[in-house]
């Protein structure tokens, strides 16, 4: 897998909605639902035991750059 950089904003969200690094490299790895977003960037859409995950995300050639990440309670549409 490609190297991951999570961005200050990623960084801040990730410990406001308490998800951890593991469950951003699930989400990359293996969505349950992926969405084309703004700026070529991507949401990778996964269901954890209470909310479902949303990674914002940019592919770059050697490594994913981590926009956001946020938990909701609605899912993907």
């Amino acid at each position: 897998m490609k190297f991951i950089k999570y961005t200050r904003h990623a960084k801040n969200r990730m410990r406001w909605h308490k998800i951890t690094e593991n469950e951003v490299e699930s989400a990359i790895q293996k969505p349950e639902f992926l969405e084309p977003s703004i700026e070529s960037r991507l949401n990778a859409w996964i269901k954890t035991s209470d909310k479902f995950l949303r990674v914002t995300y940019k592919e770059e050639v050697d490594k994913f750059v981590i926009i956001t990440a946020v938990k909701k309670k609605k899912g993907w549409r």
